[in-house]
């Protein structure tokens, strides 16, 4: 079997999910992919260099491809809207993974922390584009983010779906317009 580079860190996304950071061992990768450790060797120089391209492709992934793909679109309000259901659509639970593993991984902590000032700043951005002060921007900005890593520990009681209905109200409400989100 051919794996690509993102093969194997789509698999490393999904066992840090399921079954945590101690299991992204080189020998636990190559058994679950059912390859032999020259397969990893071919895309990644040692364990390091993986966790580094892992935290690259999380970052990406779940925040330069958000924002990308909305990036055409003129309409804050609109491309506000677009970004949540983009986000809240998408599997969370390497989200939830990775904050986890910051606390114990001083790499993984400064990428969570320059994706969070990424995403705020983003944040902060789109609302003062839907003419906000600064001030209430920042405060917007934290409010969706907030209710983001809010949600992402619920996803029990918090479907995708509700989810995106939950942002729309927070952006209603705070562009007041309660009645259209509702």
């Amino acid at each position: 079997m051919q794996l690509s580079r993102t093969d194997w860190l789509e698999q490393g996304l999904q066992l840090l999910s399921t079954e945590g950071p101690q299991h992204l061992k080189i020998d636990n990768l190559c058994k679950v992919l059912g390859v032999t450790k020259g397969s990893f060797y071919h895309h990644f120089k040692h364990h390091a260099a993986y966790v580094s391209a892992l935290l690259e492709h999380w970052k990406n992934t779940y925040t330069q491809q958000p924002i990308q793909a909305v990036a055409g679109i003129d309409d804050p309000r609109v491309r506000s809207q677009r970004l949540s259901e983009l986000v809240y659509l998408k599997d969370m639970r390497p989200e939830v993974a990775m904050r986890a593993w910051a606390n114990s991984h001083s790499e993984v902590a400064a990428c969570v922390r320059e994706v969070d000032a990424q995403r705020m700043a983003y944040l902060v951005e789109l609302a003062k584009r839907m003419g906000t002060t600064d001030a209430q921007a920042v405060l917007l900005a934290k409010m969706a983010y907030a209710q983001l890593i809010g949600m992402q520990h619920l996803q029990a009681f918090i479907s995708p779906a509700d989810a995106v209905q939950m942002d729309h109200a927070l952006h209603a409400m705070a562009f007041g317009n309660i009645e259209g989100a509702l």
